[in-house]
């Protein structure tokens, strides 16, 4: 797929709303970091946000937030932990988080995977991923720590003492925090997308000083990809049990996504699945069919303005998929062909309640 026809794919994907319930505190600022953490990789969309997150979770966290994340093995062939088996999910995760000074253990040779993360102890995991030192806090470090992540704005929308344990819905915060926030070595600049720790995961920042998660994004979305008779885990380079299912912009599962999806995308680093199916619930869809006319401007023979595929109507707005249909491309009448495509009238303001199909992707 060529870049506009990706970036066009892509607006549509991003555009999608999981059904989530928010906590009270929660508001449409909140859910769009939401997006923007598990686009990145670092949680996975859970419905669940008021959850308490363990020591064990926030280590895995920690490592996809870092530089790690593209290196980390599922398999520990060290117990550095007496109470972390080498084949705990969260093994190699604890190790690494542990060995590069994020998180520390107890006396006795314990990690306490199974504890609640405390404030404090997610701010110092955040401040060290950000180049902070134990040099850097004194004689009272725990105090020191927080004042600093106070400073930096990193406990923004969370509002816990260093003692609170912390829930989904404070990580989300914390992380989204980090993304914007200058690394030690930027500290006192002027915040840009090549200072801000963002830059680590490949995000850049808006003009407004948020993370945008499309310009990343754009060059890691797949697809789009037929599903019929295929099991995700067949298509899916990364373990089903891990991924974010999402059909026609809700939250979905795995089966209910190979079930009733016509085509899918998925992103490699958030490991999230974006399915569309005939339904096209939200404004959105896909349709498999034959290519029955190809229509052109009466002014313009060589310039196509729509497609009819199995008797539906698809506009054709972009140039790339204009030049796919015109007599230069290669899908002639009569080909086989899935269509994703969006109801343009589904977002209308005014009182149509005709679809307007327009044409955003295609498999040949």
């Amino acid at each position: 797929m060529n870049r506009q026809r990706m970036a066009v794919s892509l607006a549509a994907v991003m555009a999608i709303t999981a059904a989530v319930p928010m906590t009270a505190e929660a508001s449409s600022s909140y859910s769009m970091r939401k997006k923007v953490i598990t686009a990145a990789g670092i949680m996975t969309a859970q419905s669940d946000d008021s959850s308490l997150v363990t020591r064990a979770e926030f280590a895995k966290m920690l490592v996809n937030a870092s530089t790690y994340r593209s290196s980390i093995s599922a398999e520990n062939n060290v117990s550095i932990f007496a109470d972390v088996d080498r084949n705990n999910e969260y093994a190699s995760y604890i190790r690494t988080a542990v060995e590069q000074g994020w998180m520390t253990g107890y006396l006795g040779g314990k990690f306490k995977p199974d504890e609640n993360i405390t404030m404090q102890e997610a701010v110092k995991a955040v401040l060290t991923l950000l180049g902070y030192t134990n040099e850097d806090f004194g004689n009272n470090q725990a105090a020191n720590r927080l004042a600093k992540a106070a400073y930096l704005e990193l406990d923004e929308e969370i509002g816990k003492s260093g003692t609170e344990v912390l829930s989904r819905f404070d990580c989300v915060n914390l992380f989204y925090n980090l993304m914007k926030t200058n690394t030690k070595e930027n500290e006192g600049k002027k915040a840009t997308s090549s200072t801000v720790y963002a830059s680590v995961l490949d995000f850049t920042l808006t003009s407004d000083g948020e993370i945008n998660p499309l310009e990343a994004l754009e060059s890691k979305l797949k697809g789009p990809i037929a599903v019929k008779d295929r099991s995700m885990s067949s298509i899916l380079p990364f373990s089903v049990s891990k991924a974010s299912f999402y059909l026609d912009g809700e939250s979905a599962t795995a089966d209910e996504v190979e079930d009733e999806a016509i085509v899918i995308y998925y992103n490699t680093t958030s490991r999230a699945v974006y399915g569309y199916s005939e339904s096209g619930n939200g404004g959105r869809g896909a349709t498999e069919g034959t290519l029955d006319a190809i229509y052109y401007k009466s002014s313009d023979v060589m310039i196509p303005t729509s497609i009819v595929v199995s008797g539906t109507e698809y506009e054709l707005t972009t140039s790339d998929m204009q030049f796919a249909f015109s007599v230069y491309g290669d899908l002639k009448v009569g080909d086989d062909i899935i269509v994703i495509w969006e109801d343009k009238s589904a977002s209308a303001d005014d009182d149509n309640d005709s679809p307007e199909y327009q044409l955003i992707d295609y498999i040949e």
